[in-house]
């Protein structure tokens, strides 16, 4: 494995869970796509914190 830094992630489900890794990658200068089922639940996990 190399020493290289995460730059872009990805992250299936923005729930509780897929809201927190955005939450802390992003924090961290991370580019962060989410992805998700319908756009209501785009919205909720938006909206978690």
């Amino acid at each position: 494995m190399s020493d290289a830094a995460i730059q872009r992630v990805g992250v299936v489900g923005a729930g509780q869970m897929g809201s927190g890794i955005a939450e802390v990658s992003v924090r961290a200068g991370v580019e962060v796509t989410v992805f998700e089922t319908t756009e209501a639940l785009v919205t909720a996990g938006r909206n978690a914190s």
